[in-house]
């Protein structure tokens, strides 16, 4: 494969030679638009959200139709989030209609493509698991630099936007952009919109609070497929994204042999105790911790080593080693002989690294061989670890069962500390009051009984709390008789 020092192509003139020395072309993470929608309906089939929702009130689950409107909401954000929902492909079935309807599931996956929308977003989904870091270009080209290569382009054009083709260079790490104030896609704005589903008076608004938690739940899904992709948790964005005009190899790859409907089921959801460790941990059992230690990216592949009539396979292997950026996959063995034969450096089953003897030097690189291997291990799992992780937010559940004039309130699902719980009573025109009599901590496994309040047709539920796996919301509703 190409290096970077060595990706130049001829130019019409001069200047643009120049210009593509020193400024970076644009670069996709895993393609939005095709990728991650894929990856994300895979984990939603995948995860309880069907059910959880169908529990809510919302009797078709991920198929249930729901609709945001121009009356709830002001006029710049309106115009802000049509703007990044028109930039969404009309083919791939989760763009809301022009009535501001899509199905449930679609407004996760929705969630998922705008979480590169702007492109520059996807700047925050670098992740290395051992620093903690995220993106960071040093040495590398400048922010500067950058600003002028997309002056080049004529600034981020609208399939950029689409697609996810144009970064920054700096960027704060996965972890903390999914828990940032300045991310409209976060944990934080999914908890809060999903306690406001239950909570808020009326139905149009409880509605609306339902499409931005399962667009914010789509957007953190997103965070973490990228750390399925070794450029992102190897910090390896100069060399993957700005060796070709088109981006990452691999990516492109994976786009034009699965597309959106083509990726694989998901694995068996993934459970981990915490946010953070579906991303990495001190066990390595995070989703970046086994893409980095599994493949190379590639910009972190081995130098190619020089070769004279001396040389020694094991002294080979040992100067190769020494320029790898990370301690795995590391190199034990390699066959030089006959020359001029592509090799490849099996882990696990899988090829990682091509290799072939030219004579004067041995080079590594990645093919499409090592792409498919890669695409074929990596995506189930990725699935796995996005649907793992949405469970892992639905995990508190209240229970809430009729019989004699009352309703009993259970703290359920698998959380191990409790919360304040608010429960309101619905009218036949869909609007709730909260019932204060019914304020109570619940501990999980307790419960609470109410009588049932006069004239009301449902009661909902809600309970805010944090345990050792993080914050949750548990919520229920009820149909009364």
């Amino acid at each position: 494969m190409r290096r970077l020092v060595a990706s130049a192509r001829p130019t019409l003139t001069a200047l643009v030679c120049v210009a593509a020395l020193f400024v970076s072309p644009a670069a996709r993470a895993y393609e939005p638009a095709t990728t991650h929608a894929g990856l994300t309906e895979r984990a939603v089939e995948a995860s309880r959200l069907h059910n959880v929702l169908a529990r809510l009130g919302r009797p078709l689950g991920v198929l249930e139709p729901l609709r945001i409107g121009p009356d709830l909401f002001d006029q710049d954000e309106r115009r802000a989030l049509q703007t990044r929902l028109d930039a969404l492909d009309p083919a791939g079935g989760y763009r809301p209609g022009p009535d501001g309807v899509a199905g449930a599931g679609h407004w996760v996956v929705a969630g998922a493509v705008l979480a590169k929308t702007p492109p520059e977003r996807g700047a925050n989904h670098f992740l290395d698991p051992a620093s903690g870091k995220g993106l960071h270009d040093s040495p590398g080209l400048s922010g500067v630099a950058h600003s002028l290569r997309l002056f080049f382009d004529g600034g981020t054009s609208v399939r950029g936007l689409a697609t996810g083709t144009a970064f920054t260079l700096e960027g704060k790490s996965a972890l903390d952009w999914i828990g940032s104030p300045s991310n409209d896609l976060s944990v934080p704005v999914f908890f809060d919109n999903w306690e406001r589903a239950v909570s808020l008076a009326e139905p149009r608004a409880r509605e609306l609070a339902l499409v931005r938690a399962l667009l914010a739940l789509g957007g953190v899904m997103a965070v973490l497929e990228d750390a399925g992709q070794p450029a992102y948790v190897r910090n390896d964005f100069r060399v993957a994204f700005l060796q070709g005009n088109d981006g990452s190899a691999y990516e492109q790859f994976v786009a034009e042999h699965y597309g959106h409907t083509g990726l694989p089921p998901a694995a068996a959801p993934v459970s981990r105790p915490d946010i953070a460790s579906f991303f990495a941990s001190a066990d390595g059992k995070g989703l970046a911790n086994r893409t980095q230690r599994g493949f190379f990216s590639e910009g972190t592949i081995p130098s190619d080593v020089s070769l004279d009539r001396d040389s020694k396979v094991t002294d080979v292997v040992r100067r190769a080693r020494e320029s790898l950026a990370f301690p795995s996959p590391t190199l034990s063995r390699l066959v030089l002989r006959p020359a001029q034969q592509r090799r490849y450096l099996v882990v696990e089953g899988h090829r990682v690294l091509a290799y072939e003897n030219r004579g004067t030097q041995v080079h590594f690189f990645l093919d499409d061989a090592v792409y498919a291997d890669m695409a074929r291990t990596l995506l189930p799992e990725i699935a796995g670890y996005a649907a793992g992780l949405l469970n892992h937010l639905l995990r508190a559940s209240l229970e809430m069962t009729v019989a004699e004039n009352k309703v009993t309130v259970r703290l359920g699902g698998e959380v191990k500390e409790g919360g304040a719980l608010h429960v309101f009573a619905e009218d036949g025109s869909g609007r709730r009051r909260e019932l204060p009599e019914a304020a109570a901590t619940l501990a999980p496994g307790a419960e609470i009984v109410l009588d049932l309040p006069a004239g009301a047709k449902k009661l909902a539920a809600v309970l805010r709390g944090r345990d050792a796996g993080g914050p949750f919301v548990a919520a229920g509703e009820v149909t009364l008789p």
